[in-house]
Formats: C-alpha cells, structure tokens, sequence
C-alpha cells in the first residue's frame, strides 16, 4: 500500500520523469539600479538582477523609483525587533519604538511624495528562530509603509519567492491584500547595496541611497499576445483555489472584450501521473483516469473517503473539452463563463461536485448553440480506457516546456508570450502584465483601465508635472504607459482646425447652478471670483452701510405719522459680485457710494452732499421714487389724469397722422398711374370735363401711317 504522503511525492517525481534534462524551472527577473548616490550609479551602471515574487504586484511595463532603507542600527534604525528587524518577521508597529515609513517631500524632486523600497534579509537562519514567509515579510513592510521590497538571499543564488499555500485566513490575508512589488538579490548584491548607507567611523552620515526597480522587459512583446492560464477544478485547496475562483468570475467580461482580435487565451491544467510500477494499486486508480496515465492528489487527503483525484483529474478534461468545442466555435470565452458557473454551482462542500452538476451548468450556457452534449461526451470519451488521451498528452507535452518556457508545476501560474508571469492573481495586476506584452504603444483600450504606476497621486511626477502647466491641461490621467495631462477642472477641450486640442476656461461662477458652487461662495456677503481654471469664493465681504451708514447723508423723516430714517449709503454688493464672478480686479469696485434714496433730489451745500424729497414721502413710492401724490409734493394733477392726457393728445396726433398718410398716399398712387399709361397712350395736355383724363387721338388722324408687325 502506498500512504497519501508517499502518493503525493510519488505523483510529482512522475511529473518531471523525462522532461528534467529539457525543460528548468524559469526564475523571472527584472533590473534593479542604483539612481543615487551618482558615484555608487557609475560603480554598477548595469545594475543588479532581481528575481520576481509569485505574489504581490510587480509593475509589468513600468519602474518603480524610492529610498531605499533598512531596519537595521547601522543604517540609521535603532528600532528593535524579535527576532531583529533587518528580517521583518514582527509587525513593524510592535517594534521598540515602534517603526513607521510617513510620506515626505523628496528634497531632490520639491512636491513629490518620497517612495520608500525596504531592504529585508531572508532568515533569520539562528538555531532559536524560525525563519518566517517571504509573504509575511512583505505584508510587514507594506503596512510599514513601504511601496517595494527587495529581500536579500542569505548565500548567492537567485529563487522565486513562492505564495503561501496553507489555508488559513493568514494566508488569504497575504494573497490577496499585498499590494506592493516583491523582489528577491543575491547576498553579494544586497551587500553592496547595505555598504552604500551604513554608518562607519569615518561616515557617521551617509547620503541617501535611491534604486530603480525595473519590470519593463520582463516579457516578450507581440502585437497579438498569446497568454496561458494553468489552473484546476479542485476547489478544496483553501485560499489558492478560492483566490483562482475569484480571478476567473472578474475576468470573464476582459476576457471577452481581448479574445480574437487581441489576444490569443488557452487554459491548461497541471497533469500528474503514476509511474507504471505503481498503475496497478488501490491509490493511483483511486487518484487517476486512463489506468494511472493521467492522475491529480486526493483533494482531501482521505483515499478511502470523500471526492477523489480521479474526480478532479477527470472534471479537468471535461473543462479542456469545453475549451475546445467553444474554440471551435468561435466562442472561447464561453471557457470563462463554465468554469465560473461551475465554481459556484458544483462545490465538494455541497456534494455537488459531480457530471450531472457540470452538464447543468453546460445546458444552462445554451451548449447546444454553439456545441453539444454529445459532442462534450464525446471529447471526453472512457476515463477507464486503458489508452493515451490526445488532450491530456498535449497537456503534459505543454506543461513540459523546454529550456526556454520552463516547466509549469505551480498552481495557478500564467505564460504570456511564453513568459511566466510572476505576481499576485488579480484582474488589474493580470491585465497589466497581458498589456505589457503587446508592441509599445500598441495596446488595446482595455489597458487604459490599469495604470504602470500611480503616476498621478498627490505629489508625484505627473500630478506635479501636470498641476504647473498654463495651457489648461492641469489633470493628470494615469495611462498604461505613464500619465498624459489633459483639460483639468474649469477648462473644457476644444478640438481646432488639423485637430488640435485645445483647453478652453470655464467661468464656474457664470455658468454653475449655486447649489453645485462652494457654500461659501453662495451665502449673502460671498461672492465667487473665477479665475484661470477654476473659481475662489469671497466670503464675509464687508458691509460699509452697517457702520453708520459710511459717512453719508442721513435724516429723519415723518412719513404717515411715523418717524424713518433715509439715508444716502448704497451698498455695491451685487455690483462686486458681478465683477467678481467676470474674473474683474475688485480693487476698483467701491464697496458703497453716497447716492440719494428714492423720493430725494440731491444738492450740494457747502461742498456737502444733502438730500430732500422731491414730494410728500407719504405718497411716494420708495422702491421706485414715482410720486403719486402729485408733483412738487402739492396740488398737481394726479398721475392717472396725467396718463388720460397723455393717451388723448397722443390718439389726435395720431389721428391727424393717419389722415395726412391717406392723402400722401393717394397723390402718390396717381402720379404713378398717370406715368406708367404715358408710356403706352401719350396724354393731352389739357384734362377732360370734370378732370378726367382725355382719349388719345388715333395714330392716322394726324396723318401718320399706321405701325404693323413685320
């Protein structure tokens, strides 16, 4: 009998029977330079090989530029740790005194907001220490603040960094929750990098040292990316299958939206198999499909009890037969569309892992359109058989590689042109590393969703870049391949002859409803002044009318038996406003003037402006200055007789008028009727009786001979 722990060893020494001599494992890298110090640059201009973690969020097809630091006393970090700090096993909040990294201005670059790369060792390697996961170190770092990490071998030799497999919730903490790049050096390198700033006697105060992670080429580039995604059905495996199960229900509509005409997807599944001696026992046929060709581990680790790697290996090929008929159809994302309804349908903790669940959810995606059920049976033929399968060969064949691609036999992982991706799996940080696979600025408009680095944050290149320009294009926009800067707040684009852009200013104050302004650009003495892109708000403009009415006239007048006081001060504050929201200079606008109130006639005495009524205040009107009372303020006609007169002389002249035009008019009519009649019948001199208009005489009458046609 073979024990589950022997059957898992002896399944993965079958995966790399044959192919050890042609195929390696590929460790990604990237480049790390020094920026800073100049002279240390100079010493290393090609800089130093990094290797990729498989989490985290490397920036494919970007860099990441920052201070780089370490906890550690000799370099400037007395802080301490259990174990020491230098290894990032503690939270850096429980470190003595507690270590954090703040956001600060690079006095090399003013504005921008200081990236931190922190140096960690792996280890620690004392007797009485465990050493810690390279996940935990990073997390540690992250939540100190840092924005990359670089983790220093403790001998010269590059590996990956691998994810956390267990399935804890710590695990899913650091899976899915590490934002930040990780990269693994050498010993040697990570040395020269600790000499750079460490505090020796004759250099208590080290300069700064600043390094340039670089994921730019970490791929090959194509204009149609061809990407591989190698994953399984098994959803028992804790955190890393429910992170897969995430990852393919996000990208489903991208999927969609690159297949074809940008991309080329396939997915793949990691295959084991049984060596022949062992094809025979109770565990491989328990374990494996075709008689122990074609085998995946217990799922949960009990041969005698629960679901097997015979149901996973055998719901594998039924998903690559998915693929398959859907490829054929010109359909591949409906791959995308099965594998997440069967996740959510068909779970080992519902005992609906099963071919009836997974042909359900085949009937439910409409299978018949663009394939069949039978056709699906048929792909998937006898598991029992004891023959070669053609798709789970060609699997183990691709899953091989060569010296080149490398062997695949970690779950999940992702190729693209034929690279291996290396970083956490997430829809933007996946969808950032397809984008940096295509040609330079080839990339499709999906790409634009996901920035190489957050060029545009308060303080950073772009945001501080954009912000200085006067043409208007003030916004910073994160693009794929850096940040571009386009119209900001307050200007709006405007496309000219030849299609050249231009950014033309908004007047906010104009042309916002109130209620979108600032409120304290609305309230009674605000007012909102534009300005070049944008608007400030005036707020508590002064009141001069309130402070004893500013020095001008005032008096106290009985108006209806009731005493009131009139005054000469006029408050200017809709006048300012008005300049103000026209982008005026204000200085110029007084806030008040001296000017009589309705119902006052101003007049100098002395050099002194007064006021009088021009009539009895008690019958004017004080918010228009119309006397009704009368002129003068005594004994005139009252308005409304004024108004009748007005109308009666206005209704005779316009009587006359009108008589006048008829006449006009008439004489007018008859001196052209007279000229046009002339034209044909030559008039006498003298009128008929009665005025008429006499008769012509006949042509032959006078002697002439009469005209004729020709």
């Amino acid at each position: 009998m073979v024990s589950i722990t022997n059957l898992v060893v002896v399944l993965g020494l079958a995966v790399l029977s044959g192919s050890i001599v042609q195929a390696r494992f590929v460790i990604e890298q990237g480049g790390l330079k020094i920026s800073f110090p100049k002279a240390a640059a100079k010493a290393h201009p090609k800089g130093f090989d990094m290797s990729l973690a498989n989490f985290g969020a490397p920036k494919y097809g970007g860099s990441l530029m920052g201070k780089l630091v370490y906890v550690d006393a000799d370099h400037g970090h007395p802080n301490t740790c259990i174990p020491s700090c230098n290894y990032a096993c503690q939270p850096f909040s429980q470190a003595s005194p507690p270590f954090k990294l703040n956001p600060s201005t690079n006095p090399d670059r003013p504005g921008q907001r200081t990236n931190y790369i922190m140096l960690v060792d792996r280890g620690p390697l004392e007797d009485d220490m465990a050493p810690c996961k390279f996940a935990e170190k990073v997390w540690n770092a992250q939540e100190a603040g840092a924005q990359g990490v670089v983790v220093v071998n403790y001998e010269d030799k590059h590996t990956t960094m691998e994810a956390p497999d267990d399935q804890d919730e710590i695990s899913y903490k650091f899976l899915r929750n590490i934002t930040i790049p990780a990269s693994f050096i050498t010993k040697s390198d990570g040395q020269v990098l600790k000499d750079l700033f460490k505090k020796t006697p004759g250099n208590t105060q080290p300069d700064d040292v600043y390094v340039v992670l670089d994921w730019n080429d970490v791929l090959p580039r194509a204009q149609k990316v061809e990407w591989e995604f190698w994953t399984n059905s098994n959803d028992m495996c804790g955190a890393v299958c429910d992170v897969q199960k995430e990852f393919i229900k996000e990208f489903v509509p991208v999927a969609r939206e690159l297949e074809g005409n940008w991309t080329r997807f396939t997915p793949h599944y990691i295959v084991w198999v049984c060596p022949e001696s062992y094809r025979a026992s109770d565990e491989c046929q328990s374990q494996c499909i075709h008689n122990g060709r074609y085998c995946t581990p217990d799922p949960d680790g009990d041969l005698l009890a629960g679901y097997s790697g015979k149901d996973i290996v055998q719901e594998n090929l039924r998903q690559l037969c998915v693929f398959k008929l859907a490829n054929e159809s010109s359909v591949p994302w409906k791959w995308w569309e099965y594998s997440t309804k069967f996740g959510e349908q068909c779970k080992m903790a519902d005992n609906s892992y099963n071919e009836e669940c997974a042909e359900r959810v085949f009937n439910e995606l409409d299978g018949n359109t663009w394939s069949s059920l039978a056709k699906l049976r048929s792909c998937i033929g006898d598991v029992d058989a004891d023959a070669d399968n053609p798709l789970l060969e060609s699997e183990m064949k691709r899953q091989r590689g060569n010296s080149e691609t490398g062997e695949v036999y970690i779950l999940p992982t992702i190729r693209i042109n034929d690279g291996q991706y290396r970083g956490k799996l997430s829809y933007t940080e996946v969808l950032r590393a397809i984008c940096a696979g295509f040609t330079k600025n080839a990339e499709p408009k999906a790409c634009m969703r996901v920035a190489v680095d957050d060029s545009c944050r308060d303080g950073s290149v772009g945001h501080s870049t954009c912000a200085a320009r006067k043409d208007g294009k003030t916004k910073c926009q994160n693009t794929f391949s850096g940040y571009e800067c386009v119209c900001g707040p307050g200007f709006i684009l405007h496309v000219g002859e030849g299609g050249k852009e231009k950014c033309l200013n908004i007047n906010e104050c104009v042309s916002t409803e109130a209620a979108d302004l600032d409120p304290k650009c609305t309230c009674e003495r605000c007012a909102c002044k534009d300005t070049y892109g944008g608007y400030e708000c005036i707020a508590n403009i002064r009141d001069d009318c309130a402070h004893d009415y500013a020095g001008c006239w005032r008096g106290d007048f009985n108006v209806n038996g009731k005493s009131q006081t009139f005054h000469a001060c006029k408050d200017n504050i809709e006048l300012y406003k008005d300049a103000a929201a026209r982008g005026k200079a204000l200085e110029d606008i007084p806030l008040h003037t001296c000017t009589c109130p309705p119902c006052f006639t101003e007049y100098m005495n002395n050099g002194k402006m007064e006021c009088v009524p021009k009539c009895d205040l008690g019958t004017c009107d004080q918010a228009s200055g119309i006397c009704s009372g009368g002129f003068g303020g005594s004994g005139g006609l009252h308005t409304w007789a004024v108004v009748l007169i007005v109308f009666a002389c206005l209704g005779v002249v316009g009587g006359a008028g009108y008589v006048a035009y008829r006449l006009r008019l008439r004489s007018a009519m008859h001196q052209e009727i007279r000229a046009i009649m002339a034209q044909y019948m030559p008039l006498e001199s003298q009128e008929g009786v009665n005025g008429e208009l006499a008769m012509p005489r006949s042509p032959a009458a006078n002697g002439a001979a009469p005209h004729t046609d020709v």
